[in-house]
């Protein structure tokens, strides 16, 4: 069960708290759990932030109200990432910088996130970019809290779907401001990229131009929406794919599965 919150919703002794970050809002959920039935319920809250400067404030804001809480999640969209094969990598940091490089050419060294999916066949790395200002902002609220990868967590459902079927899975996970990505084939991840576009046609192009790259026709590829989309994206996808589905029943479902 979810519930449609605002910011001004206060819940006592949450279970967990699930931060999200795409360069301009702060989102976030808090799941705690039914005393009668003992489901897990999850709550929503979002804040604009006009100026970086302002993200501390946020994050000290939330972390007043929800003090109580021991496991804090937290992740950005449309950020930067790379998937390299562990065979290539073998657990040398510096390498993991190098392809992050190659892939992304940034004007400036970042701090990088890695995750190694070692239950998936090939083994994929991801290897992210990290906003410093959102780091340091969570950790100075939430020491404890753990950082996790937006597109890795999207691949883990991707592959779970592409398992059941022989074609491309594409999961979408679309914001305003952008869209986040993840493509699995039988089981293993070959794609996951971002758009920095949140327009229905920017967002399509996306998946279209990784297709391409890698020899796929539109009729091999299954699109799964994170949660409901507007009716102009889901049009535009539906032009051009002929399978198309939204997973789950809400606009939040993208920052749920961060619980998981």
């Amino acid at each position: 069960m979810e519930t449609g919150a605002t910011d001004t919703d206060t819940r006592k002794d949450p279970e967990g708290l699930f931060l999200r970050w795409d360069g301009r809002e702060v989102q976030w959920a808090w799941m705690f759990r039914d005393s009668v039935s003992q489901e897990s319920q999850f709550s929503f809250g979002h804040r604009a932030v006009s100026k970086i400067s302002m993200l501390p404030e946020v994050l000290r804001a939330l972390k007043g109200r929800f003090s109580t809480v021991n496991e804090v999640v937290y992740t950005q969209r449309f950020a930067r990432t790379t998937i390299v094969p562990a065979i290539v990598l073998k657990d040398d940091s510096e390498a993991a910088e190098k392809w992050f490089k190659l892939h992304h050419a940034p004007t400036k060294d970042v701090g990088l996130r890695i995750r190694h999916l070692e239950s998936i066949e090939g083994e994929p790395v991801f290897v992210e970019g990290l906003d410093e200002d959102w780091e340091e902002s969570v950790k100075m609220s939430f020491p404890q809290a753990q950082g996790v990868i937006q597109s890795a967590v999207l691949m883990e459902t991707a592959i779970s779907i592409s398992r059941q079927t022989d074609v491309w899975v594409v999961v979408v996970d679309a914001g305003k401001r952008g869209a986040d990505f993840a493509a699995s084939f039988c089981g293993n991840a070959v794609w996951s990229g971002h758009s920095l576009k949140g327009d229905p046609e920017s967002i399509l192009y996306s998946v279209v131009n990784a297709m391409h790259r890698n020899g796929v026709e539109q009729g091999g590829v299954a699109i799964r929406f994170i949660g409901i989309v507007g009716e102009d994206l889901n049009a535009v996808f539906k032009r051009f794919f002929s399978d198309t589905e939204c997973l789950g029943k809400s606009k939040w479902d993208g920052l749920k599965l961060l619980s998981k």
